[in-house]
């Protein structure tokens, strides 16, 4: 298959204008009493998140993850952006800027120490990250808060392109500061109405007897995500891995450890694989020891395994979990970063994503063409694809309510053929899922059964009808799209040239309970569509002024009806099947098949 060569400037990426992570999360667990703490103060955010450990933490607008830092020093940042504590923008104005997240310690009692205990406060942190990069007029500052309970600033930094983690120290040895309540607070000025402007701060430590040059952290863990096990997708059907187990399987897994010691040291990288609901053992292995030089980080190489695990029956779940883990240096190392955890998923779907959105991908269309994404997968054998799932980027306004089409193609428009779709269900509409993954899924009127063999499926999103603007998530961390991704303006199919995976996940199988299937706006329900089929007029009845759109089965514009209009004339088109699409003044929309015989 041929493509015209690579037009960028037609798909775009942009920040996230919401956190479906944070959005679910809110309210839950239970509510910690805070108490004061002592020296030494570390915090690693080598935890699951999405929010602060409360009992070092008072306030939860930071989001905890191990996707948005590039080249972490450990598993885990605190990542700061525009948006709240329950991932919504702070305000909707597009130009509005100001103090954003902050992330606001728990009382350390400093009253029993004195300047000459030489007490520091060190952090790591980046501009950008895998995100957007913060502007020269944005900022990162570390407050402490002294005897007279006022906020001192203390440090600040402008915003930057990406750069590596960098250390910063400052001394707590003012009088002022050593007092039982002590307490210190990041805070960045950000756009506030989206994720843009991100700052990422890893590895805090206070504790006596330092000085501006102690770097010393005096420990080694795991940091940016292991690798998949899995060559092609992050995850697919177990029963369509196990046909085809050898070009499935990833040669090896990768995962990075970082040394803070200020000398080299010896590690051994364990790793267990264990079926996660009938805790049958997978594999079990030991490498052999590495050094690893002072204040380093290296990529250890797992080999890969052969999975013999049957599963209960053709369509089950299966989870392989993947623990890495290693033996600390000493007792005082952190624990909780000497294991690392990846699962492998088996369900009823391919996906190249890792399930987490950090930016978000839209189409730039030509006028009087519809938009359409198109995502190669392939079955190792015959199944049926019984519909889609997408994670929808958040957008201001929101893109809820706004309607497409799912194609299921075999063969993209290239040089000499046309498109072959398969099948196509008009007309879906957008919605955000309240889950963790944010995906939504939509469901095939018609289940389409396959035969082994590559298929594209994607998105169609009509022409000048207000869909020209949707936002897919797009995981930065797997890069998939320029593989995989095909996308479709003006006409003319391309391949993605957008670093990243797209947010698609084609559903085959059984059949399951679609989250997103259309369904009409009530009050568009009376309208009398007639004679259907026809061959020439059509009417619209109404009781009140509606307009609309004709599109063919590919989604190309044929003619705008007007408001008010009452009737319309297929005369001049060819025999088949149309798409009515109808829209009333509070932007419900319905769609209508229309036959022209």
């Amino acid at each position: 298959m041929l493509f015209a060569p690579q037009l960028w400037a037609q798909e775009q990426v942009v920040p996230l204008q919401g956190n479906p992570v944070l959005h679910v999360s809110q309210n839950q667990g239970s509510p910690v009493k805070k108490t004061r703490v002592g020296l030494p103060f570390i915090e690693d955010f080598a935890y699951e998140g999405p929010y602060p450990d409360p009992t070092k933490w008072t306030d939860q607008q930071a989001f905890i993850n191990n996707t948005f830092g590039f080249l972490p020093i450990n598993r885990g940042v605190a990542t700061l952006d525009g948006l709240n504590e329950i991932g919504r923008p702070y305000f909707v104005s597009p130009f509005t800027s100001g103090n954003a997240d902050s992330l606001t310690s728990t009382s350390i009692n400093l009253a029993t120490y004195t300047p000459a205990d030489n007490i520091y406060c060190s952090f790591y942190y980046q501009p950008q990250g895998l995100g957007f990069a913060p502007e020269n007029g944005d900022s990162l500052f570390l407050y402490f808060k002294n005897n007279s309970n006022q906020w001192v600033r203390m440090w600040e930094t402008r915003g930057t392109p990406l750069q590596a983690f960098q250390i910063r120290l400052i001394p707590i040895t003012d009088a002022q500061f050593l007092h039982n309540d002590f307490q210190f607070r990041f805070v960045n000025v950000a756009s506030l109405n989206t994720n843009d402007d991100i700052w990422n701060i890893d590895y805090i430590k206070i504790d006596v007897n330092r000085n501006n040059a102690d770097s010393i952290m005096n420990d080694v863990g795991f940091t940016e995500e292991p690798s998949s096990i899995l060559s092609n997708y992050s995850s697919m059907p177990y029963r369509h891995f196990v046909v085809n187990q050898a070009n499935e399987l990833s040669g090896t897994q990768l995962v990075q450890l970082r040394n803070m010691y200020n000398s080299s040291q010896s590690i051994s990288v364990n790793h267990r694989a264990t079926e996660l609901f009938s805790a049958t053992p997978i594999s079990n292995a030991l490498l052999p020891a590495v050094n690893i030089g002072a204040k380093a980080s290296i990529n250890q190489s797992i080999p890969s395994y052969t999975i013999s695990y049957t599963a209960p029956n053709n369509y089950s779940k299966v989870v392989i979990r993947n623990q890495y883990f290693i033996n600390s240096i000493n007792g005082s190392d952190r624990k909780i970063n000497d294991t690392i955890v990846k699962d492998a998923m088996f369900d009823n779907y391919f996906a190249y994503d890792d399930g987490s959105a950090e930016k978000s991908y839209f189409l730039l269309p030509a006028v009087n063409f519809p938009s359409k994404t198109a995502l190669a997968f392939t079955l190792n054998q015959a199944d049926t694809v019984r519909g889609l799932m997408v994670h929808f980027g958040s957008q201001l306004p929101t893109a809820a309510g706004k309607f497409f089409s799912i194609a299921l193609y075999k063969k993209l428009k290239g040089a000499g053929n046309s498109d072959t779709i398969l099948y196509q269900q008009d007309l879906y509409k957008v919605q955000y899922e309240p889950s963790i993954n944010g995906f939504s899924s939509y469901g095939f009127d018609v289940p389409v059964v396959l035969d082994a063999g590559k298929y594209y499926i994607g998105i169609t999103q009509p022409a000048n009808f207000g869909s020209d603007s949707i936002y897919y998530g797009l995981d930065v961390n797997n890069n998939t799209n320029i593989q995989h991704l095909y996308y479709n303006v003006d006409g003319t199919w391309l391949g993605s040239g957008v670093q990243g995976s797209i947010m698609m996940r084609p559903i085959v199988g059984q059949a399951f309970t679609p989250t997103g299937l259309s369904s009409p706006q009530n009050d568009l329900t009376s309208i009398a569509i007639y004679p259907n089929p026809t061959q020439d007029i059509v009417y619209i009845k109404s009781q009140y002024p509606v307009q609309g759109l004709l599109f063919d089965m590919n989604g190309t514009l044929i003619q705008t009806i007007a408001k008010g209009q009452q009737q319309f004339s297929l005369q001049s088109l060819k025999t088949g099947m149309y798409i009515l699409v109808l829209k009333d003044d509070k932007d419900h929309y319905i769609s209508h098949k229309i036959i022209k015989k």
